[in-house]
């Protein structure tokens, strides 16, 4: 059983380096929060920060040439990867960290607001816990179709009695670019989430405590 807690939800996106008008999607339900009207666009492209000649674009060659390369360059996770403001970008984005909560799915699933179309790695965190990776999220997940949307499976259980706080999402997605690989990164359509606790005891005066602010790393 869920608590009564609820998610405000912010998909946080990285700062741009290069002009891009391709949407790419938002994570829909828990519903990302945004600083204006919803904006699905990648915000970093960059080349391959790990060096190989065996990148291959938008295509199972490249997933293969990042899952060749993770032990030579510790690879841990994607949010230890991504953390890094440095090369990925500032985390808060287009998104708006303090915005409308949104109720904690009792489905357990997520839901991306379109297909994931291109191959690359993806993992989602609630808190400190991280309740999915896939090298490749296209093959599990995504459809060429893009108007499929996109559902992961998310144990929200460490949400119990109020044990979280948000939720964070990150797809590292390849994509061919004038003849060559780039890495187009999300950190949330990505989205932060955070919640509001109320009482869950029948005959209980309904409150709710306001979520703490978070402090983004730039």
């Amino acid at each position: 059983m869920f608590t009564a807690a609820a998610f405000a939800s912010a998909a946080v996106l990285l700062a741009a380096s290069i002009p891009n008008t391709d949407a790419h999607g938002y994570m829909l339900i828990p519903e990302s929060q945004f600083q204006g009207s919803a904006n699905s666009a990648w915000i970093v492209q960059i080349d391959p920060v790990w060096a190989s000649d065996s990148w291959d674009g938008n295509n199972a060659g490249s997933v293969e040439t990042f899952k060749s390369l993770k032990s030579a360059n510790n690879f841990k996770d994607l949010k230890t990867l991504m953390d890094d403001t440095s090369v990925y970008g500032a985390d808060c984005g287009f998104t708006d960290p303090n915005g409308t909560p949104q109720p904690i799915p009792t489905d357990g699933k997520a839901t991306f607001s379109r297909a994931l179309v291109h191959v690359g790695p993806c993992e989602i965190w609630l808190d400190d816990t991280k309740v999915l990776y896939e090298d490749d999220c296209f093959s599990k997940y995504g459809n060429e179709n893009q108007d499929i949307k996109s559902v992961f499976p998310v144990d929200y259980s460490s949400c119990d009695n109020g044990g979280c706080k948000e939720m964070r999402f990150y797809w590292l997605a390849f994509q061919g670019v004038d003849s060559k690989t780039v890495w187009q990164s999300y950190k949330p359509p990505s989205s932060w989430n955070t919640w509001n606790q109320a009482p869950t005891t029948q005959g209980d005066t309904p409150t709710t405590t306001t979520a703490p602010s978070f402090s983004f790393r730039h």
